[in-house]
């Protein structure tokens, strides 16, 4: 999984590639992703955050007063609970295009030996991904 922690400009504040579970489904793996980058955003003390996703079904699932009795069901309860957490915090969909930097990291996670947390610097494979973010703003 990967996440980016930008400021109100946009730019890259921090990054996270870290080693997910096996997991099959795609909803669920999403929603496992936005729970930990909400984890690092405690981590990192930040008081309001815009969780940025791809998947339009975890948006609204997270919108939504709707319990679920699934495996889904408790990542999810677990993010709205993690957002209570903060000042403010907005869960919100932007195409793949608006989203290449977080899907590098999750890339780059696959194949790394153990977690990738950078702060206050970007490493250099991702240039180009920052990039085509800040353009598809």
């Amino acid at each position: 999984m990967g996440a980016v922690a930008r400021d109100h400009c946009g730019e890259v504040l921090a990054t996270m590639a870290c080693q997910g579970r096996d997991v099959a489904a795609a909803e669920i793996v999403e929603a496992c992703s936005i729970r930990r980058a909400m984890q690092w955003a405690q981590e990192l003390n930040l008081g309001s955050v815009i969780i940025e996703t791809d998947c339009a079904s975890i948006v609204t699932a997270l919108s939504e007063n709707v319990v679920l009795n699934s495996d889904l069901g408790n990542v999810l309860s677990d993010c709205k609970l993690l957002m209570s957490s903060f000042l403010h915090c907005q869960i919100k969909h932007v195409r793949r295009t608006g989203n290449a930097v977080a899907h590098e990291l999750a890339k780059r996670a696959l194949q790394a030996e153990g977690d990738e947390f950078f702060r206050n610097a970007i490493p250099d494979y991702l240039a180009p991904f920052v990039t085509r973010d800040k353009l598809s703003m």
